[in-house]
């Protein structure tokens, strides 16, 4: 690599690292060039003076390269490194990206890693419109999906006397709605308190309701099995409340969970109750539904594969 190549590369990581420190307010890590694997630095973003968990991996082009007719700034690629990098980046727990560096303007734009369409066999096409500045974290944190989230939630384990339901001979919806009936009757109560959930018609309804898509009904149906472990499990003061719509009065709590299950993989599967207040304060509980929250999105949180 020439000197001139060098100097021009330092101004573009210069770039991208001057806007993490300064615009950001997040932290940048170089990564010397001898170990570079096609990523040039990482960006540790913070939130409250601590870092969230979230990592983007970076790789910095610094070239004169103008924007065509497509308003892309394109970046050559030998063929054998570009699919070699293409194949680092899916690997990566986090976001990956490139920015791209005018040396004169120093003004940087960026694409997803994970896009398929920003590639052809031996290019990268940047979008010009995509500015790399200060208001460009924001859909960087979006890229690094969910994981850094789900990590710090609690684990629960289910059993496969959990779902008896599951294996009955009747429909699914029969053999649910007789078990959620059992829930209620059972009762229900938070780890550590005398206070139970009650099992409505309410909360039945809310789950097969008309308007709902079927398959989300079906899901739910699935997990009700995991409900109970899942308040069991946490006392009344990790409920979470539901922010409502301004000048409206909280009347929905949470609890989410990664689930570990005896029949399919492990998600985060998230608990709504409906809480209710008497005269003197005092709060009662009732099942409003359960549903899986990354439903229709990739391992690592994001919506849909490469975006």
């Amino acid at each position: 690599m020439s000197l001139e190549k060098q100097r021009r590369g330092q101004v573009g990581v210069n770039v991208v690292e001057g806007i993490v420190l300064r615009d950001w307010g997040a932290r940048w890590q170089q990564i010397d060039s001898v170990n570079d694997d096609g990523v040039d630095g990482l960006i540790f973003l913070e939130s409250g003076g601590g870092p969230t968990g979230q990592i983007i991996f970076v790789q910095v082009k610094c070239t004169k390269a103008s924007p065509n007719q497509s308003g892309y700034v394109v970046v050559p690629v030998k063929s054998e490194r570009l699919k070699m990098n293409m194949e680092r980046w899916r690997r990566v727990v986090g976001a990956a990206i490139l920015v791209h560096v005018e040396p004169t303007t120093l003004r940087a734009c960026w694409v997803n890693l994970r896009d398929q369409r920003a590639f052809t066999n031996t290019q990268i096409k940047v979008p010009s419109e995509n500015h790399f500045n200060a208001n460009s974290r924001r859909k960087m944190a979006e890229l690094c999906g969910t994981v850094h989230l789900d990590m710090m939630l609690r684990e629960v384990a289910t059993r496969a006397s959990d779902f008896p339901y599951l294996i009955e001979r009747e429909h699914i919806q029969t053999a649910a709605r007789k078990y959620y009936r059992q829930t209620q009757r059972s009762q229900v109560f938070f780890k550590g308190s005398s206070r139970h959930v009650h099992f409505t018609r309410e909360g039945w309804h809310h789950i097969t309701r008309y308007k709902r898509p079927r398959l989300t009904q079906l899901q739910s149906f699935h997990l009700l099995g995991a409900v109970r472990r899942i308040i069991e499990t946490a006392t009344e003061g990790d409920l979470i409340e539901v922010v409502p719509k301004k000048g409206d009065p909280i009347e929905y709590v949470y609890l989410s969970a990664v689930v570990s299950f005896p029949f399919r993989a492990s998600s985060v599967v998230k608990v709504v109750l409906r809480r209710r207040q008497d005269q003197t304060g005092v709060a009662s509980y009732s099942f409003h539904t359960v549903y899986e929250p990354r439903r229709r999105r990739n391992m690592i949180g994001l919506k849909k594969f490469g975006e």
